[in-house]
């Protein structure tokens, strides 16, 4: 009976000796040589697990910037209970084939920055995306049916107020106030002051005045 007490803690002492994961992952190098000591108690880690299938992205965000994911939330039911869908970028602009999907977002505001944190989950079968990259989110904040845009060098503030420099069937140059809306991709959009198929004038603005004859030309792009 002693002997057979002893083979048992023999099997246990080696079942201790062999560290199981206890989560499906992938390992990256080991933390420890072979050979080394290692104990139930030591403070550093022999090696780390990564479940890399799916993948939490941080944004920061405008705190002002939050309303209008709510309304586009609100707009869209269908996406309530799976979150809006956030599109990945790699450096050269081009997306990811993976889209991800608005988690949370935070309750706190950086008081340095104004930024709150949008928690998006992205599946990540290819393992494309690796913990502690870096990537560019495109959160969609609104969508419009018929939105009007302008370039972004096409306006121009006057007393700090925006304008655009139109022509009219004339050939004459005309300033006219506008409402603008979010930025994208270099272009405003036009909430109000301009209609669909006004030519905007997005160069030589500096040499034109009220009223004067201009001889348009289409725009270099």
């Amino acid at each position: 009976a002693q002997a057979r007490a002893a083979l048992a803690r023999r099997r246990l002492d080696l079942k201790f000796a062999t560290v199981e994961a206890p989560i499906s992952g992938r390992i990256d190098q080991a933390l420890v040589t072979e050979g080394a000591l290692a104990a139930s108690g030591d403070a550093s880690p022999m090696a780390r697990i990564q479940q890399i299938d799916q993948v939490y992205v941080d944004v920061r965000q405008p705190a002002a910037a939050l309303e209008s994911v709510r309304r586009t939330l609100a707009a869209q039911p269908e996406a309530a209970g799976r979150g809006l869908p956030v599109a990945l970028l790699r450096n050269d602009g081009k997306p990811y084939d993976e889209t991800g999907r608005i988690l949370f977002s935070g309750i706190n505001v950086d008081a340095g920055t104004g930024d709150v944190l949008l928690r998006v989950l992205v599946d990540n079968p290819n393992r494309q995306l690796l913990p502690g990259m870096f990537v560019r989110a495109r959160v969609p904040r609104a969508s419009y049916a018929g939105a009007l845009t302008v370039p972004q060098q096409a306006v121009v503030r006057i007393g700090g107020k925006p304008q655009v420099w139109t022509v009219d069937a004339k050939s004459h140059a005309r300033l006219a106030a506008v409402e603008l809306g979010e930025l994208a991709e270099r272009r405003y959009r036009i909430q109000a002051g301009l209609k669909a198929g006004q030519k905007v004038v997005v160069e030589g603005m500096e040499r034109l005045s009220e009223g004067a004859l201009v001889a348009a030309a289409p725009a270099r792009r």
